[in-house]
């Protein structure tokens, strides 16, 4: 049918290879972006131009972002924003003295902090164990894993969010 739509310009062959191209060039990730192909953007944005990234910004961030996957309060935010306040979060968490939003995250994921703030509160309950008490096996799957020890980052208090 594509040949067809082609005026015959093309082979089935040639259209076969073309489409094969296209998924090379979009490594096959043809569905709706996830939590996750948001988080990999955006961690790279947070690292800006380091040349050894931050391992406990990663490893913070997807911890995160698994919390909230198994969290029904955090369904009705898109996956953007998701992964937009687990940075915001995973940032604060790691250096809360410093403010963990900048112009180059905020042009990147589109969001200013004041939007992500429902969100941020939403994760960071769930990260000190105020919500999803059945999030343990989580929880044991960053505490044992053997490339990074996880530390306990659980010291940052709500009104530190006087920053948002």
């Amino acid at each position: 049918k594509f040949c067809d739509m082609t005026e015959n310009t093309d082979t089935k062959q040639e259209v076969v290879e073309m489409e094969a191209d296209v998924l090379k060039t979009l490594n096959y990730e043809v569905g709706n972006p996830t939590i996750k192909t948001f988080l990999r953007r955006f961690t790279r944005a947070a690292q800006g131009n380091c040349k050894n990234p931050n391992l406990l910004l990663e490893f913070l961030g997807y911890y995160l972002a698994e919390l909230s996957l198994l969290d029904y309060g955090c369904v009705k935010f898109l996956p953007s924003m998701v992964a937009a306040a687990v940075i915001f979060l995973a940032k604060l968490t790691i250096d809360p003295r410093k403010h963990p939003w900048n112009s180059n995250l905020q042009s990147h994921t589109g969001y200013r902090p004041s939007e992500l703030k429902e969100c941020v509160l939403r994760i960071q309950e769930l990260q000190l164990g105020r919500r999803g008490g059945s999030l343990v096996a989580i929880r044991n799957k960053y505490k044992v894993h053997k490339v990074m020890a996880f530390p306990r980052f659980e010291y940052v208090q709500q009104d530190e969010f006087s920053l948002i």
